[in-house]
């Protein structure tokens, strides 16, 4: 069991921060899972910025990537997290290059998410700590994901906390509350065709599935309702990009997802409370079926 909760914008002002409202969210979804919380968000294009996140486990490793970075770009800002950098850099190179060059640096040593608007902030336990960390609240942009895990297969650790990527897919990430059962036979294929993976966590597929299928043309939507026919267990699951949000139910309908919308804005979570804390009121939801797929553009 996950929890899932996400806000979207439909105007430049808001009464409630975006981080405030998904921060309250995460916090009333800590019951759901406790090992780990984060959350993905939307800032507007920006040329040449990249927004880059890396594990790492060795405790000076760290200080590597953040020198390593300074050494091939400008970086306009920088956190390290004990097992987790954070940097917004100016960057003009190839973003492939990029990923090369710090994953050599050391086995330990991973890219968790590199894009050019969307940002991923991760930590163990619950959103407080995302709070103290990265002062969450106070982001307010139009978009904010986030996902409480509680472990049942892999790690528990920042690098197999979501959101999750395509390591070398730019702009799209997904958080999911289920199992994806033919994980080992889908992880298989797709290693064999030149992806790689950085965790254990079966969820970290279905990033690779969307940005396989978007390379082949599909539209997020496209590459979604064809997931619900490829990828076999019990789910639900958000997917963002730099220009759509998009939610899916696995074709049993088991894993629960609500939805409140009004003029303001469209709130998703796994339970109705969730939202309810986000805004500090009680809104109409409705939960979408089985094998149903929605679309928001941005």
């Amino acid at each position: 069991m996950c929890g899932i909760g996400g806000i979207i914008y439909k105007n430049s002002v808001h009464e409630k921060r975006t981080g405030e409202v998904v921060l309250n969210m995460l916090k009333s979804l800590y019951r759901r899972g406790r090992d780990s919380t984060g959350v993905a968000l939307l800032h507007p294009k920006q040329e040449n910025v990249l927004y880059l996140s890396v594990n790492y486990e060795k405790e000076r490793n760290g200080e590597r990537v953040i020198s390593y970075l300074e050494s091939v770009s400008d970086v306009q800002r920088v956190s390290n997290h004990g097992s987790y950098v954070r940097v917004k850099i100016w960057y003009r190179g190839e973003a492939s290059e990029l990923i090369d060059g710090i994953n050599a640096m050391d086995q330990d040593i991973s890219v968790a998410n590199i894009g050019e608007q969307i940002e991923i902030l991760k930590h163990l336990g619950g959103a407080n700590n995302l709070e103290e960390q990265y002062q969450l609240s106070e982001y307010n942009g139009t978009v904010a994901i986030g996902h409480t895990r509680m472990a049942t297969e892999s790690k528990v650790d920042i690098s197999h906390s979501q959101p999750l990527v395509c390591q070398y897919g730019q702009d799209l990430t997904i958080i999911h509350n289920g199992h994806v059962t033919n994980y080992v036979a889908l992880r298989s294929h797709y290693e064999k065709k030149g992806y790689s993976f950085s965790t254990g966590n079966d969820s970290e597929v279905i990033a690779v599935y969307l940005t396989e299928q978007m390379a082949n043309g599909l539209s997020l939507q496209q590459a979604m309702e064809e997931s619900l026919l490829e990828l076999d267990g019990s789910f639900s699951y958000i997917a963002l990009t730099k220009d759509t949000v998009g939610l899916a139910k696995e074709p049993f309908g088991m894993k629960p997802m609500v939805i409140a919308e009004t003029d303001d804005f469209v709130a998703f979570a796994s339970e109705n409370q969730a939202i309810t804390s986000g805004f500090h009121q009680q809104l109409n939801v409705w939960e979408p079926g089985p094998e149903e797929v929605f679309i928001w553009n941005l």
